[in-house]
């Protein structure tokens, strides 16, 4: 154990480093009493279902155990990948984030919920200070151990959401339906509370407040959702993971101007001299030439149409002088009688049917994406351009390469979703050639790998 980390609730997170494996890890250390058994069960099957997960925004579970004193009394410990970087909180004590960077943590986060959520489990204590920004995106933090303990805070007797979600999975004419779990809907909640936050300031700003001034409608909308005090009002994690992705897609992020820069700006004042004399040279020299062309071009002009183009048959009368052939001179016919020779026919006009085989087919004409695969489509390129702004942020991936790439995967993307006529699999292919022919590091090698694996999520068939 190197350091404590952190401490939420009644769990220790620390520091500590894997001699067998050369590596650091977090530990995090939770005491039961004998007493609890039932908790001790509720943590082994949260560690259990964290170390299931694998999910690029889900923090990994290496290592579950538990250690068990004279008075019976245990304490349960999960190991787990150490993470740098920062939280959400701390980014927040600095300052409201730009909007592209708000949508994006929120999508991150929105897409390890529904992952989290898909497994049957809640995360339970969602907040700012459990989403952590790395290099390689957003990771979700606190799951297993710490959401577990959260989640037996409250074991006096049912909770408002509680009875809410019994209130409403109950049928007044008939038996009980499907409930809500009150832990997932809390997790969308606090969702929608972190959304609020990024983009405004205030979690709990409403849609007529002067904080919604700027911010996009469909998020205005999903925040309130995300936030209803009726279970079943609140949207599913893949709902709102669904919105969020699209919007940040097309939230693109600003794209750095390299002639902005300083090193831009001191090279082209530095070069003033240099430049000016390449253009006082260069100018003379086209005025010159201009001088030396001008006669011809006054006497080209003036010539007949007729005289510019070159005949191949002289005009009927004329002496123009013909070259002996070369060869043994043809027989002429034996009864024909010496007469002028008939002007040159014209040459024959090519068959239809050669003319049609010279015209390469026409391309297929772009149609709609069927709905079956638009919803695939637009996951996976939703997915690709985040990635993009990842490797953007973490210098994976050139400015000027991640801005072009950025810009073609966003406008095929809104023509996808918008469901206009698209040529879906000549558009992937472009891609595809695009990321293929990027010059030396424009893309870090993992990067591009990962790149590859999203477009080949696109399902471009015929």
């Amino acid at each position: 154990m190197d350091r404590r980390l952190g401490r939420p609730g009644p769990a220790e997170v620390w520091a500590a480093r894997d001699d067998l494996l050369a590596r650091s890890v977090a530990v995090t250390l939770v005491s039961v009493p004998r007493a609890r058994r039932d908790v001790r069960r509720r943590l082994g099957d949260a560690a259990r279902a964290a170390a299931s997960l694998e999910h690029p925004a889900v923090v990994t579970t290496y290592d579950y155990g538990e250690a068990e004193g004279g008075d019976g009394d245990a304490l349960v410990y999960t190991v787990t990948e150490l993470l740098d970087g920062e939280s959400l909180a701390a980014r927040l004590a600095r300052g409201r984030p730009p909007a592209w960077e708000a949508v994006s943590v929120c999508a991150q986060v929105a897409d390890a919920l529904t992952a989290v959520h898909a497994c049957g489990i809640a995360h339970g204590d969602l907040r700012a200070a459990q989403v952590f920004l790395t290099a390689d995106g957003v990771k979700l933090i606190g799951l297993g151990l710490s959401g577990a303990v959260a989640g037996t805070a409250d074991e006096a007797g049912p909770g408002p959401e509680t009875d809410a979600a019994t209130d409403a999975a109950t049928d007044a004419d008939g038996p009980p339906t499907e409930p809500i779990a009150p832990g997932q809907a809390a997790d969308v909640r606090a969702l929608g509370l972190l959304l609020a936050e990024c983009l405004t300031g205030d979690p709990e700003f409403g849609s007529g407040s002067a904080a919604a001034a700027g911010v996009p409608a469909e998020l205005v909308e999903l925040a309130e959702r995300c936030r209803a005090a009726e279970l079943d009002e609140r949207p599913q994690a893949a709902e709102a993971a669904r919105v969020l992705a699209l919007s940040a897609a097309r939230t693109a992020r600003p794209v750095p101007d390299a002639s902005r820069s300083p090193a831009a700006r001191g090279s082209r004042w530095r070069g003033l001299g240099r430049t000016r004399r390449a253009l006082l040279l260069g100018g003379g020299a086209a005025a010159a030439l201009a001088l030396v062309l001008a006669p011809l071009a006054v006497i080209v002009s003036s010539l007949p149409d007729s005289q510019r183009a070159v005949s191949l048959t002289p005009p009927p009368g004329s002496t123009a002088a013909v070259p002996e052939p070369t060869g043994p001179a043809p027989v002429p016919p034996a009864a024909a009688e010496p007469t002028a020779a008939p002007p040159a026919a014209p040459p024959a006009a090519p068959p239809a049917a050669a003319t049609r085989s010279a015209v390469p087919p026409a391309p297929p004409s772009p149609m709609a994406v069927p709905a079956g695969r638009r919803a695939a489509a637009v996951d996976a390129l939703a997915r690709l351009r985040r990635a993009i702004d990842v490797g953007i942020a973490a210098g994976e991936v050139g400015v000027r390469f991640g801005g072009d790439f950025a810009t073609r995967v966003t406008t095929l993307l809104n023509e996808v979703d918008g469901g206009e006529p698209v040529s879906l699999g000549p558009r992937v292919a472009e891609l595809r050639a695009t990321l293929a022919g990027r010059a030396p590091g424009d893309v870090a090698p993992d990067r591009a790998a990962r790149f590859t694996r999203l477009l080949a999520e696109v399902p471009a068939g015929p």
